[in-house]
């Protein structure tokens, strides 16, 4: 049975399914199993400052939705505002349907598929302004 397996650093730490895991003090490798498990490597994770335009506002809230932290509506982690104003600056077809795909996976809840779908856009967000990853 296959699985993702994460090579993580000493006291690094990653979001599974909600929860933050850290490492200990050495190297390891763990499996996950679960087809449908939600990781995030917490250094990879987006901080309030790396917001920069409609695609890492967008992909910022979803995780912080990941992480359980619930947006009010109209606020600065409405996904609905930020997926609108990234719909309206997306000029191609292939990146209208990534924040199509965005959308219906936040309607089921789904934010890790989210950020997943959104983060060709925040890479060319970032590309544009000169920001490497």
């Amino acid at each position: 049975m296959p699985g993702l397996a994460l090579k993580l650093a000493p006291r690094e730490q990653v979001l599974i399914n909600g929860v933050i895991v850290e490492n200990g003090p050495r190297r390891t490798q763990i499996v996950i199993r679960s087809e449908d498990a939600a990781v995030l490597r917490l250094r990879e994770a987006l901080g309030e400052s790396d917001v920069i335009g409609p695609a890492t506002r967008a992909y910022y809230a979803a995780q912080k939705a990941l992480e359980g932290e619930i947006a009010k509506a109209g606020g600065p982690l409405d996904m609905g505002l930020a997926l609108d104003a990234l719909a309206a600056q997306c000029a191609d077809d292939a990146r209208q349907r990534m924040v199509g795909e965005a959308r219906r996976a936040c309607v089921e809840g789904n934010f890790y598929r989210a950020m997943r779908c959104l983060k060709p856009c925040v890479e060319d967000e970032r590309a544009r302004r000169g920001i490497e990853a």
